[in-house]
């Protein structure tokens, strides 16, 4: 009886043992072919479209460049799947990116793309310039391109940072809500988040065009970028022929538009909206999108990294360079 127990359990230990061995062999043929794949984290918004656009029409696959776009609701929330090991590479900003690489974090900036923020004001607050917002409640997201935007638009009404009372509102569908529903006196949004609250009552006050600045940034891990340079390579020239496609796109969807005699099929039938994910969560219509003339990547200017830098500093994200005495 016993040697018959000691068969079983033997039988038993090999048939785990093999099933664990599977199991492995089975991860690691998953790892090796993720490897292959970068991670991209992005947000739903306009901005990203050249990115969605890509992916959908298949713009990475013709190029041989493999890319799985993972999509989050809140910056934050990328930016923790990017500091994680959920993401690769992340669409975010140059204030974003200073303040990793001064802490130490391993990565560097591909390109710069496309990042259009705007200041919405509630209907309620009847705010029509932006000397009018001392001690208002604007919703942004910290320590970012959206905060540092809104400092310049203070500087520009000679306010001081402090003079604004700025709640974090990481959730873009939030802070578009809070706007829509007279919560706050006003909001930094993207599109389309920005025109959703237009459609609604609430007033385009300001851009971030009007800065001079361009401050987006595809940051990437240095261990992906060392991987994967063809790629990247791959990555910039899908990305320049989306620009391009778009651009097309978006000049016949305004003749469909303007066009009196068109039933709006045809406008409909052009709709960039749908290569955006949730757009369940835009509840307007595209004719109402205001959407940017796209532009092709390029590198971030010596001028903006210096005035990222500066305003880092003086917020205290990052420490400031030591000069050498004389």
């Amino acid at each position: 009886m016993r040697k018959y127990v000691s068969l079983v359990l033997f039988f038993g230990l090999c048939v785990l043992f093999a099933a664990c061995h599977a199991e492995k062999s089975k991860t690691k043929k998953r790892e090796v072919r993720d490897s292959l794949t970068i991670r991209l984290a992005v947000l739903p918004v306009i901005d990203c479209l050249p990115y969605y656009y890509a992916k959908e029409e298949g713009l990475f696959d013709s190029l041989g460049v493999k890319v799985m776009l993972k999509t989050y609701k809140a910056a934050m929330d990328a930016d923790t799947a990017f500091c994680g090991v959920s993401a690769d590479m992340i669409a975010t900003d140059l204030v974003k990116a200073c303040i990793w690489q001064s802490r130490g974090d391993s990565v560097e900036v591909v390109m710069t793309g496309q990042l259009d923020l705007y200041l919405m004001t509630a209907y309620s607050a009847r705010i029509r310039q932006i000397t009018s917002l001392k001690e208002k409640i604007i919703g942004i997201t910290r320590n970012s391109s959206v905060d540092m935007v809104t400092d310049e638009l203070l500087s520009r009404a000679k306010f001081l940072s402090t003079d604004l009372n700025k709640p974090q509102i990481n959730n873009l569908k939030l802070r578009c809500y809070m706007v829509d529903q007279n919560q706050y006196d006003g909001a930094i949004l993207p599109e389309p988040y920005a025109s959703e609250c237009e459609a609604r009552g609430a007033r385009r006050i300001f851009g971030s065009q009007e800065t001079g600045l361009n401050l987006s940034a595809l940051v990437v891990k240095d261990s992906v970028a060392n991987r994967h340079k063809e790629d990247l390579v791959k990555l910039k020239a899908a990305y320049n022929l989306a620009v391009e496609q778009l651009n097309g796109l978006l000049e016949a969807r305004e003749a469909a538009l303007i066009d009196s005699t068109s039933s709006g099929k045809e406008a409909a039938a052009l709709s960039l909206m749908r290569y955006l994910p949730d757009n369940h969560s835009i509840d307007i219509p595209d004719s109402l999108v205001k959407y940017p003339a796209f532009k092709p990547w390029t590198e971030p200017t010596d001028s903006t990294l210096t005035r990222v830098r500066k305003w880092c500093e003086e917020r205290g994200l990052v420490k400031g360079e030591k000069k050498n005495k004389k």
